[in-house]
């Protein structure tokens, strides 16, 4: 079908390709014994591109454990053409596979430091949900376009930072600290890497708090005038205990309700009643206050106030 597209036109060739992609109907039924002749087209390097394209789609529409290493090694192989490496990355989540499984080959193929754009991307897009054993490929990924990355890498080096949120162990952890310190403060990578370290705050607080408390202690301070990353700053810095709390008082005035709201409930939470009368002032004169006025797209600022009304109360009853 791929040989008779040869001189045809592109309605043509479109309706061959259709009789090609219904092959895999022909195929399904043979299940797991399909899966050695699929990745031998896809290996055979003398056969046309799309021959082996439609081979490894044959072998990602299989939703069978047999096609995994088939594709696994498809992924792997530097010299297959980058649109059949990505089909791979795109599909080994789909055959049955443990998670631990997929993202222990998709990390692999991050080490690769000459991985073409496409891979990484469907490669990215499912750690970013699986995360990696090992965060060094990830760390240089995320570096890899630079302190200020343009729009198009910016998708990258966001789902390299999402997908450290989603590992585990002490490294990745120290690896998204450095890259908070790395990234320009009030930029959109930063604010990326710090939304990646909220989602491992319990485990930040349990083993490495030491260390990640300068860090939000600095980004508390450079990151004022983003609501949208002074939140999850506050859930990590809630989470490394009583200093991380201490660290909020300065937050009493912040310009922004929702932030106030929620710095107001961590610091009740630590019974840290010496917030209390720049609190107390906030309640007394929200009536007045512009930071309370309703914003599009924003909480509802009585709700706000609320929140903080109740832990003005909380701090009362601790003083």
């Amino acid at each position: 079908l791929v040989a008779a597209q040869k001189g045809k036109d592109a309605r043509e060739i479109r309706d061959l390709d259709r009789q090609a992609e219904d092959l895999s109907k022909e195929l399904k039924p043979l299940g797991w014994r399909a899966a050695p002749a699929l990745a031998a087209a896809v290996q055979d390097g003398k056969r046309p591109i799309k021959v082996r394209l439609f081979a490894a789609s044959y072998l990602a529409l299989m939703r069978d454990p047999a096609a995994f290493a088939p594709l696994e090694d498809i992924l792997l192989d530097a010299e297959q053409p980058p649109v059949v490496r990505s089909l791979a990355a795109q599909s080994l989540p789909g055959q049955g596979a443990p998670d631990a499984a997929v993202s222990k080959v998709l990390c692999a193929a991050l080490t690769q430091e000459d991985l073409p754009r496409e891979v990484l991307s469907e490669a990215l897009l499912s750690l970013s949900r699986l995360g990696c054993p090992e965060p060094a490929a990830l760390e240089r990924i995320a570096r890899s376009f630079g302190p200020h990355p343009n729009e198009m890498d910016l998708v990258l080096v966001s789902a390299s930072l999402a997908s450290l949120g989603r590992s585990r162990g002490a490294a990745s952890g120290r690896a998204l600290f450095t890259l908070i310190s790395y990234f320009p403060a009030q930029g959109a990578p930063r604010a990326a890497a710090i939304k990646a370290l909220d989602t491992r705050r319990a485990e930040i607080s349990i083993w490495l708090a030491p260390e990640a408390l300068p860090v939000v202690v600095e980004a508390l301070r450079s990151e004022t005038d983003r609501w949208d990353t002074m939140i999850p700053l506050i859930h990590i810095a809630s989470a490394l205990g009583p200093e991380g709390g201490r660290a909020l008082l300065r937050l009493t005035r912040h310009p922004d309700a929702e932030v106030l709201a929620e710095s107001a409930e961590a610091l009740a939470v630590f019974k840290s009643v010496e917030a209390l009368p720049a609190l107390e002032s906030v309640v007394a004169g929200a009536m007045n206050d512009p930071r309370f006025s309703p914003k599009e797209g924003r909480p509802d600022p009585v709700v706000s106030l609320a929140r903080i009304e109740k832990a003005v109360a909380t701090l009362r009853r601790a003083r």
